[in-house]
C-alpha cells in the first residue's frame, strides 16, 4: 500500500472511530479539522496547534483581568474561573478533545473555591459523544455561581447540550454557529470495504444471542432501508436532549423564528431570535459581563438573606405574642397551642396513673396465685396423710384435734375421701378464689 493510500486509510479510520456509536456532533467541523485530529491521533505534539482543556483563575487589577499569581492573596469571590472547551467532546480525556468528565471535575473544584465568584466557559466545539454529556449539563445547570458560556466559533450539538444550563450564553462573532440540537448515528459497512481487498468478514453469534446487534443487522440486511430499531433508540436519546435544553433555557426560548429543536444550526442573529443564546458581544466585553453577573448574584444573595431574616423575626414575634396571650378561646374557635399542650399534659398524667394501677393489680394477682399454690400443696400433703391413717388397724377411729382443717363427723354414715377433702376449710377457700 502506498504512503498516500496509507494516510487516506488512517484518515478514514480515524473519522469512522470519531463517529461510531450515538453522537451529538456537527459533522462539518470534523471534516474541517480532520487533518489536526489525524495528527493528534498519531501522537504528534499538538501543544502549539490545539488549545488544551484547562482551568485558570483571573483577577482584576488596574481595570484589566490577568492570570492570578501562584502565591497571590485573593479575597472571597474576587477571582473568575476560565475553562477552555475546544474540540470534539469525549466522555474521558484525550489530548485533542474536551472531556465531559473533566468539566464536571473542574466545576466541582471551582464551586468549592471561595475565591471564585463566577466561571467563563470558552466554547468552540461541534459536540461529540452522547454518553457523559448529560452529566456535564447537570453540573453546569446546578453550579452555585454564575456561569457565562462564550461561543468562539462552534457551540453545536453535545457542546450546546452541556452549556444549555448556563446563566447566559453569548456569541462573539457574526460567523459563530450555534445549535444543531439533535442526535444521529453514522454507520459504515466495513465488510464491503475489506472485501475490496479480498478479505471476507463473517459474524457468528451464540444461539442465545439472536437479538444482539439486532438494529445493525436489520439495517445491513435490508441494504440500509430498514432503520426502524436504530431510530427508536436514537429517539429516546434525542427526547431527553430536547427536554433538558428546554429546562436549561426556560422562558428564554422565545418560540420565534425557526424551531431550534429540529436540528438546525444558526448564526447569532437567528439564535438570539429563537432564544438559544442571549446576545452577541465582543470577546473583550465578556469578563466585564461576568463580573456584573457576579455582583448581581451577590446582591440577590444579600437580599434573600435579609428577607429570610425578616421572616424569621416576624415568626418569632408572632410566637411570643401567642405565648403571652391569656385570653380564653372563643366558642367554636380553633384551640391555641397552649391549650393543646395542657390537654396533652393532662392525658399523659391520666395514662401514667392507669399504668400504676395496672402494676398494683398485677402484683396482687401474682401474690394470690402464690397463695393458691401454697394451699394446693398443703391439700396434697393432707390427702397423703389421710390415706396412710385409713390403712391402719383398730376398732376406734383416729382422733384428731379440732382445728381449722378438722374433718366433720357427719350423721354417722361413712364419707368418701373426696367428700372429706371437699369439706376442708382450705379447700373451700381455694374454690371461692376460683381454683
Amino acid at each position: 500500500m502506498s504512503v498516500e493510500n496509507s494516510s487516506s486509510h488512517a484518515l478514514i479510520t480515524m473519522i469512522s472511530r470519531c463517529l461510531s456509536g450515538q453522537w451529538l456532533i456537527e459533522p462539518n467541523w470534523l471534516l474541517q479539522h480532520s487533518d489536526l485530529i489525524l495528527r493528534a491521533d498519531k501522537g504528534d505534539d499538538m501543544s502549539k496547534l490545539w488549545p488544551t482543556m484547562e482551568s485558570n483563575l483571573l483577577v482584576q487589577s488596574a481595570g484589566a483581568f490577568a492570570a492570578a499569581g501562584k502565591d497571590e492573596t485573593i479575597g472571597k469571590g474576587q477571582a473568575l474561573g476560565v475553562i477552555n472547551l475546544v474540540g470534539p467532546v469525549y466522555k474521558y480525556s484525550t489530548y485533542y478533545a474536551t472531556s465531559s468528565k473533566n468539566l464536571v471535575s473542574m466545576l466541582a473544584q471551582l464551586a468549592n473555591d471561595s475565591r471564585v465568584g463566577g466561571v467563563k466557559l470558552i466554547v468552540d466545539s461541534p459536540g461529540g459523544m452522547l454518553h457523559g454529556t448529560r452529566e456535564a449539563y447537570e453540573a453546569v445547570l446546578n453550579f452555585p455561581k454564575p456561569i457565562l458560556a462564550v461561543v468562539d466559533g462552534y457551540c453545536a450539538s453535545a457542546m450546546y447540550y452541556m452549556v444549555a444550563g448556563s446563566n447566559r450564553i453569548v456569541a462573539t462573532q457574526p460567523s459563530d454557529q450555534i445549535g444543531s440540537i439533535g442526535t444521529y448515528r453514522t454507520i459504515a459497512d466495513w465488510n464491503k470495504y475489506y472485501a475490496s481487498f479480498g478479505l471476507d468478514i463473517f459474524d457468528i453469534y451464540a444461539k442465545g444471542s439472536s437479538q444482539k446487534n439486532e438494529e445493525v443487522r436489520q439495517f445491513f440486511e435490508s441494504g440500509g432501508k430498514n432503520s426502524e430499531l436504530m431510530q427508536k433508540q436514537l429517539t429516546v436519546y434525542n427526547d431527553q436532549f430536547i427536554s433538558d435544553v428546554k429546562a436549561g433555557r426556560g422562558d428564554r426560548l422565545t418560540g420565534k423564528g425557526q424551531d431550534p429543536m429540529e436540528g438546525r444550526i444558526f448564526f447569532p442573529n437567528d439564535a438570539i431570535e429563537n432564544g438559544i443564546i442571549d446576545e452577541q458581544i465582543s470577546d473583550s466585553e465578556t469578563l466585564g459581563l461576568l463580573s456584573d453577573m457576579v455582583a448581581t448574584n451577590k446582591q440577590s444573595t444579600i437580599q434573600m438573606s435579609n428577607s429570610k431574616f425578616s421572616t424569621f423575626l416576624t415568626a418569632m414575634g408572632n410566637l411570643v405574642k401567642s405565648a403571652n396571650d391569656e385570653q380564653e378561646t372563643p366558642e367554636g374557635a380553633a384551640p391555641t397551642v397552649e391549650q393543646l399542650s395542657n390537654q396533652i399534659t393532662e392525658l399523659t398524667s391520666a395514662r401514667d396513673q392507669a399504668l400504676g394501677q395496672v402494676t398494683t393489680l398485677t402484683t396482687e394477682r401474682d401474690a394470690a396465685a402464690a397463695s393458691v399454690a401454697t394451699l394446693t400443696n398443703k391439700v396434697t400433703e393432707l390427702e397423703g396423710k389421710i390415706e396412710v391413717l385409713g390403712e391402719q388397724p383398730g376398732a376406734m377411729g383416729t382422733k384428731v384435734s379440732k382445728a381449722k382443717d378438722e374433718i366433720p363427723k357427719g350423721d354417722g354414715g361413712q364419707q368418701t375421701l373426696r367428700q372429706v377433702i371437699d369439706d376442708l376449710e382450705t379447700e373451700k377457700e381455694a374454690a371461692a378464689m376460683g381454683f
